[in-house]
């Protein structure tokens, strides 16, 4: 059978679709949530310590640059909202879809939205119409598996879902005109003919947007090198940080005839009572002193510094700490953006994709209102970049040679602490104007 022709009643064909084309992506959740067991050199494999009668865990040392890396990029795309704006002339039905978007929440979603594609590469909206309204939810892996249908075209066919709800398993199948419904248990699942139906769209509800690999996927080794070293190293502190006690001692017997040792350690291992004995008429005592480890550790420091700075620049994620920053002083507008070209630029190659994803919900609830027109709708990013306003309007006065680049009846309405601008700069005006009453009285009276 081939994957490209199914009977979407055939249960067999639908699992065998399902099998064929499902990504498992379980995995990226997994890490990206602190999971240190997939690979075979990560910490999660580390094997504790048997000290005699003693336990010792292995240190086992988590630094999330999974995280650090994608909410960085997805906060680059969507930390601002974009601009969506209509580019024809007024029209009340493309009105009705940016209301409807509005009213759904979908910008503030969107944020959520790709940051779950950037870490698990996968996640969708699916929409649904009750009576006239439309409501768009936003669903990730931890509520089922998405799997894309294609026709021979590469053309989105169907989209399927497959979940589990208070012991149940389900598949959805959304299709242009009809939602085919699948339930059971224990994997035995059946079409439910009473339950699927059509739906008032007339595309398929479903926007999903899916990329192959994680965005730490290119520097997952060097994650797992730099966070080895770390529990190595704290595995090691925990056992030479602190100086050590070199012991020698003699053994006497007991009353009892056991055998005892002459130095006594308390329990928390830093006190000691120094014991003697007599042997053969002579005085033996405990002796102790301290072992050092030797403190040359450049190396370690030399590599962790090389696989932050291969981590951040593979990955193409600013590290803007406090002690890279802290030394550099008062900076441009235009140095900060060169320092953060790398994700600029990274966030520009994503705007496409993200781009088509926006353009597809809108022309989903313009579909499920019933709109047989498409509308064109204008998508702006907004970069989550500092603003250098001071150097834009430098340049800008650099530009008019030194002339007036707005009035004050703009500069007032750009004012963040004005409520009212014409009220505002009706006063103004009545100010200069007795001002300038008073200036010409005096000159009148001298």
């Amino acid at each position: 059978m081939s994957v490209l022709e199914i009977n979407y009643k055939d249960k067999s064909e639908v699992e065998a679709f399902i099998a064929s084309a499902k990504r498992d992506v379980s995995n990226y959740s997994k890490e990206y949530n602190g999971d240190r067991k997939i690979r075979k050199l990560q910490i999660g494999h580390r094997d504790n310590i048997q000290q005699g009668r003693k336990h010792v865990e292995a240190e086992r040392i988590t630094i999330n640059f999974q995280k650090k890396i994608v909410q960085t990029a997805a906060s680059f795309l969507f930390g601002e909202h974009p601009d969506i704006t209509f580019t024809g002339t007024e029209n009340e039905k493309a009105k009705k879809v940016l209301e409807t978007f509005k009213a759904n929440r979908i910008n503030n979603k969107l944020y959520d939205f790709a940051e779950e594609v950037m870490s698990s590469t996968i996640a969708a909206f699916i929409f649904s119409k009750d009576e006239d309204q439309i409501k768009g939810r936003l669903y990730t892996h931890e509520n089922g598996d998405f799997v894309p249908k294609y026709d021979p075209f590469g053309d989105l066919e169907a989209v399927v879902w497959q979940w589990s709800m208070e012991g149940y398993d389900n598949i959805w199948i959304f299709t242009k005109d009809y939602i085919y419904k699948y339930q059971g248990k224990d994997g035995e699942l059946a079409y439910q003919k009473e339950e699927s139906t059509t739906h008032a769209f007339g595309v398929i509800p479903v926007v999903f947007m899916e990329q192959k690999e994680p965005e730490w996927f290119d520097v997952k080794e060097l994650i797992d090198r730099i966070e080895m070293i770390m529990s190595k190293l704290a595995g090691s502190n925990n056992y030479f940080a602190f100086p050590i006690l070199k012991l020698k001692g003699e053994t006497f017997k007991d009353k009892n005839g056991k055998e005892e040792t002459l130095i006594d350690v308390s329990e928390d291992g830093k006190s000691l009572l120094l014991g003697y004995a007599v042997k053969e008429g002579q005085i033996v005592e405990a002796d102790a002193d301290f072992l050092r480890r030797d403190t040359g550790v450049d190396s370690i420091k030399l590599e962790m510094e090389y696989l932050k700075e291969m981590i951040f620049n593979i990955s193409r994620t600013p590290n803007l700490s406090f002690d890279n920053v802290k030394g550099i002083g008062a900076i441009s507008g235009r140095a900060l953006k060169l320092m953060l070209q790398d994700a600029i630029n990274k966030a520009k190659a994503k705007q496409n994709q993200y781009q088509i994803t926006i353009e597809r919900i809108l022309n989903v609830i313009s579909a499920g209102q019933g709109n047989k027109e498409k509308f064109d709708f204008d998508i702006s990013f907004n970069l989550s970049l500092p603003d250098d306003l001071k150097e834009e309007i430098e340049t800008l006065m650099d530009a008019t040679g030194g002339q007036a680049i707005m009035s004050q009846e703009t500069g007032i309405k750009l004012n963040p602490y004005t409520n009212d601008s014409d009220s505002e700069f009706e006063k103004i005006q009545k100010e200069e104007a007795q001002r300038s009453g008073y200036g010409l009285k005096k000159s009148e009276d001298e």
